[in-house]
């Protein structure tokens, strides 16, 4: 259902409520409608029935119109009221409320015809239009009292206001979220196409590493191969090239660092010799024919990459040529082609775990490739067809979708484009509970003022009542007769009027008193608000007096408040950017907002970056009275931007340190042949290098966990002299030779209640930084022993320590060691590396095992880091052992 046909059900079943609800009153007041006993039996039940029904739909407890719980009580509510009418004949406007119970009936019966017809706003128009009636025929029926046509009249009014208010509200509450809703689809379109379309250059990088794989080689019959692909391919020796060249891509593929999905060979004549993922001819074919390949063929210099249709499938694609050194010349032998494929596991990986998003790709000639809930085949040729012919991104509903288009291009021209799409699952139901809370609210505002418009009526028509009996008596001889009413009004007499009037004065100053309360309660609201704002707020007059300065401007300028308020904002020290004085524009309020970064001097010289905004504060009768300012310190902001850069300049030097050497070595071993010790001493680096890699990543994942709070332990009773030999096996080939690893354990049949895996790692992380950290060698010795309580004393303990006579730790440092990206040296030309995240993650993990990380240090002695955990419930036998791990 769209927003207007809900709106327009909305509306109608609101009408139809207070329509029976008032229809229910008149039926009380016999004078007014009928004075038969069974007609007005009739009426009440009827209308009582047509309000159950337009109630339970209407607030969306049953949110089907042809459900038997609402088009059952409607029907019976519609003959009980036409049977009531039938017996009352003295009913007077009958034929306005024939005319609204048929156009009821009708909005029924198009209700439940559905199964056969899509009913859209039709039936609920009828059933708007029904109600009107039904409320036209009891308005005339109010014209026969003067209470009643007060109630009548206040009630239809707050009735077009409460129905305005609410249908306008839900109309602009569903657009913002529908607007919403598709803005986020089309943001994700838009990811999805940049994404694609980076990858291109991602394909080039492996390109041009395999073409330099070739380039480089100085073996004779790598450079014979090639030649002869390029010379003679159609030779026997040029079959034999083409497979051991085949073999040698398969290799390339293997290694490259950055891994594609298809890996080619292309001569100089623009033929697929050999490749990895080709083995379709279709394939081959399209990638002779592929742009970057003829363009790279036609110069024969320069990388390519572009997005790319090939063979009815959606790539990054990339082309580098390939030149080689022989008879005292360079010569381009071919073009290496490699691409990325874009198929449905990409998709599924890019769909991020939202199972109602659809990602699609489509091509000029049809679909290429999808993951997720399927959308009409029709939908996404008809948008993806609309952004390649026009290069746009389009977003649209279609049939209860949110769809959004994105051209993937290259050099400018769409290839294919990106098509994603959610159902509006989410704006049906946040429209559906939008309307059962309106339509709730509006219904009680508008039963309340039926009831107090029916209340006020009734007393202005009792008094006059009164006083026309009382004009009666006197006509009929009783002089002395009085009316005797106890509330003055425009027909008491003088002393009624002035009581009154009297009343009158109480109550509006009753009214002004607690308006005064309100007022002062509100605005002591606003000076708490104001007071506690975690941001620096200001006010000024026109004539740029201050005259607010809440607490975080006194902290922010460190000046009172009191100094500051009653004198000109000029007094404060606050520049722009471009070192204007800001306090000048403060001091001239305009109508136009602004904002700006600036400077703030404190009373105490120190200098703070801060965000300035400032807005004007208009008078009664719209004049600028003066401004308010808003400054919120920058500090924090700049301190996590500095840790950001801290971090990736640390996190990126621990990668190429490891992946430099690996690079290098596998390069060689793949240009060249060497002899089979030399070959293992390369191997054995490259897995070293792979080993730091994989110990750095693996930090960062272990931190990252323990970080969330999602690391889960599987704790059991650990032996502390398993822990030491352990740690002392793994330390025995990656210790240098400048230091020894001593194991001095005082208890070592203890056990240890914790997580092997973490133990392990905790003690390897202490084991590292103590190496690390004593540069000239010496003794890094593991110890254990029984340790104090752990929590409430009643606990008993084990620590393990790890110790070092290298650097130390200055006692300033010492409160800061374990946070995260923590340097012992934060300079980028600091002696030892690392990303600051060891200690910290010890840290974390001892805590989440109940224990405690301790340290003591003196700088240029050595440091002890030790480890409380809680020891297992069995016996703790004491004896004194020492081991020494040497390289």
């Amino acid at each position: 259902m769209s927003t207007t046909s809900a709106l327009l059900a909305f509306a109608a079943e609101f009408v139809l409520f207070l329509a029976a609800v008032a229809g229910v009153g008149v039926v009380v007041r016999a004078q007014l409608l009928t004075r038969e006993r069974q007609g007005q039996t009739l009426l009440a039940l009827g209308f009582t029935s047509l309000g159950l029904a337009s109630f339970l739909h209407g607030s969306l407890l049953e949110p089907d119109a042809a459900s038997a719980f609402v088009v059952v009580p409607r029907l019976a509510g519609l003959a009980l009221v036409l049977a009531g009418s039938l017996r009352a004949s003295d009913i007077a406007p009958r034929r306005q409320l024939w005319l609204g119970l048929g156009l009821l009936a009708l909005a029924e019966a198009i209700t439940i015809s559905s199964p056969f017809t899509q009913p859209g706003s039709l039936a609920d128009a009828a059933r708007a239009l029904g109600a009107l009636g039904l409320g036209a025929a009891l308005f005339t029926l109010s014209q026969r009292s003067i209470s009643a046509r007060v109630a009548a009249s206040a009630t239809g009014t707050i009735l077009l206001v409460v129905l305005a208010v609410s249908v306008a509200l839900s109309a602009v509450v569903v657009a913002n979220v529908e607007d919403e809703a598709m803005r986020r689809i089309g943001a994700t379109a838009q990811a999805e196409a940049a994404a694609m379309e980076r990858a291109a250059a991602d394909a080039v990088v492996s390109a041009k590493l395999a073409a330099l794989v070739f380039s480089s080689s100085r073996q004779n019959e790598d450079i014979a191969r090639l030649l002869t692909l390029a010379e003679d391919p159609d030779s026997a020796r040029g079959a034999i090239a083409a497979n051991e060249l085949g073999s040698q891509l398969g290799t390339i593929a293997e290694n490259l660092v950055f891994q594609g999905d298809i890996l080619a060979y292309v001569n100089a004549d623009g033929v697929v010799v050999r490749g990895v993922g080709v083995d379709r001819p279709s394939l081959r074919v399209d990638i002779s024919s592929a742009r970057v390949v003829r363009e790279t063929l036609a110069d024969q210099q320069g990388d390519r990459g572009a997005p790319a249709v090939l063979a009815g499938e959606a790539l990054a694609a990339a082309a580098s040529p390939v030149t080689v050194t022989a008879r005292g010349q360079s010569i381009f032998v071919g073009v290496i082609f490699a691409a990325e494929r874009f198929d449905a596991s990409y998709l599924i990986q890019r769909k991020d775990a939202d199972p109602n998003l659809s990602l699609a790709l489509v091509g000029r000639d049809g679909l290429l490739a999808r993951a997720g809930p399927p959308p009409p085949r029709a939908t996404l040729v008809a948008a993806a067809n609309e952004v390649l012919d026009g290069a746009e991104p389009t977003n649209r509903a279609v049939d209860e979708l949110f769809v959004s288009a994105h051209p993937v291009s290259a050099a400018g021209e769409p290839v294919f484009a990106v098509v994603v799409s959610a159902p509006t699952t989410l704006v049906a139901q946040t429209r559906q509970s939008l309307f059962r809370t309106l339509f709730l609210v509006a219904l009680g505002a508008a039963l309340v003022a039926l009831v107090l418009a029916a209340v006020v009526g009734e007393r202005i028509g009792a008094g006059l009542r009164r006083l026309t009996t009382t004009a009666e008596e006197i006509r009929a001889g009783r002089l002395d007769a009085r009316a005797q009413l106890d509330h003055g009004d425009e027909l008491g007499a003088l002393g009624d009027a002035f009581d009154s009037m009297a009343v009158a004065l109480g109550s509006m100053t009753g009214e002004l008193r607690e308006a005064a309360v309100d007022e002062a309660r509100l605005r002591s609201r606003l000076e708490a608000v104001v007071a506690g704002m975690g941001e620096a707020l200001m006010a000024v007059d026109a004539n740029g007096i201050v005259t607010d300065f809440n607490a975080a401007a006194e902290e922010l300028f460190d000046l009172p408040a009191a100094e500051v308020c009653g004198g000109s904002v000029s007094v404060l020290s606050l520049w722009g950017g471009q070192g204007d004085d800001l306090t000048a524009r403060v001091a001239q309020p305009r109508l136009e907002p602004w904002s700006t970064t600036g400077m703030v001097q404190r009373g105490d010289g120190a200098k703070v970056p801060v965000a300035v905004s400032c807005g004007a504060v208009r008078g009664p009768a719209g004049e600028i009275v003066g401004a308010v300012v808003v400054l919120r310190d920058l500090r924090p902001e700049r301190e996590i931007e500095r840790m950001k850069t801290e971090f990736l300049a640390n996190i990126s030097h621990e990668w190429k340190t490891p992946l430099t050497p690996i690079k290098a070595y596998a390069a060689m071993l793949s240009s060249r042949t060497f002899p089979e010790e030399r070959t293992r001493e390369f191997a054995s680096e490259i897995l070293l290098g792979a080993g730091q890699l994989e110990r750095v990543i693996t930090r960062l994942v272990n931190f990252a966990t323990v970080a969330a709070g999602r690391l889960e332990l599987r704790t059991e009773a650990v032996p502390v002299d398993d822990l030491l030999q352990a740690a002392q096996e793994r330390w025995r080939d990656r210790i240098g030779d400048r230091h020894t690893l001593v194991r001095d354990a005082t208890v070592s049949s203890c056990d240890v209640q914790g997580d092997r895996r973490y133990l392990d790692q905790m003690i390897d992380e202490l084991i590292d930084n103590a190496v690390k950290y004593s540069p000239a060698g010496g003794e890094v010795v593991l110890s254990a022993g029984p340790g104090a309580s752990t929590g409430n004393g009643s606990s008993p303990s084990v620590e393990l320590s790890v110790s070092d006579g290298g650097v130390g730790i200055l006692p300033e440092r010492l409160d800061t060691i374990f946070g995260e990206f923590s340097q012992g040296d934060g300079s980028a030309t600091r002696q030892f590396g690392g990303l600051g995240l060891g200690l910290a993650l010890v840290r974390h993990i001892s805590e989440a095992h109940g224990g405690a990380l301790v340290c003591r240090s003196q700088p240029g002695v050595g440091s002890t880091f030790t480890l409380v955990l809680p020891a297992a419930r069995r016996g703790v036998v004491a004896r004194n052992g020492r081991s020494r791990v040497t390289r």
